[in-house]
């Protein structure tokens, strides 16, 4: 859900949900920019189902377009938001060959998925990304390989304020970057004021079958 308060983009008039899953961040946009087309695309048949069955109960299916594909086949819009949660992770284990060529292969997919971003993305554009911390290295290393800069980073600290995922935002032009951390849970493991301030004006109001 922290994505989705998160990603921001003055007066984007088209938005990608890119890997929708479901559908709940392709429906947070839709609630937060009411003047916005949205378009999610989903891979895997049965998640795209979903995300159809979820976008058609709510009241924003009138500017949500839901596909069925790969990113990486051509769209034919180019968007002034991209949010995603990449459907692609690395072993932090490189000891073994086998890792290695593993790990090799799976960051040439997940490059290709960033390029393909960069490339459906508007000049003045925004992309939004939630990612694992201990990949903090293969995700800027594959970001910059494909000429993104990074604006904006959000560390997320779980309840012993260790890091445990980030947020991003990436665009084409050169930025000096903005760092902060946000602590999701308190010591006890509740939700801290800080997730719950952030993420109030999604509670309760994203259908979801």
């Amino acid at each position: 859900m922290l994505l989705g308060a998160l990603s921001n983009h003055e007066f984007p008039a088209r938005i990608l949900d890119a890997g929708a899953g479901c559908g709940v961040l392709g429906l947070m946009m839709a609630q937060r920019y009411p003047n916005a087309q949205i378009t999610c695309i989903e891979v895997d048949e049965k998640a795209a189902d979903e995300c159809f069955k979820n976008v058609e109960s709510s009241p924003f299916r009138e500017r949500i377009k839901v596909i069925q594909g790969d990113l990486l086949a051509p769209l034919a819009s180019e968007f002034d938001l991209i949010i995603s949660n990449p459907p692609y992770y690395f072993t932090d284990n490189s000891s073994s060959q086998r890792n290695h060529i593993e790990k090799h292969s799976t960051s040439e997919d997940f490059t290709a998925w960033i390029r393909a971003c960069y490339s459906l993305l508007s000049a003045h554009g925004t992309y939004w990304m939630i990612y694992p911390s201990n990949q903090a290295e293969i995700v800027a290393y594959c970001t910059r390989s494909s000429d993104f800069h990074e604006s904006k980073r959000f560390i997320l600290l779980n309840q012993n304020q260790q890091a445990v995922r980030i947020i991003s935002a990436y665009s084409k032009q050169h930025t000096l970057l903005e760092e902060s951390n946000i602590a999701i849970r308190n010591s006890d493991g509740t939700y801290s004021t800080e997730y719950l301030e952030l993420t109030k004006e999604f509670h309760a109001k994203t259908p979801l079958r």
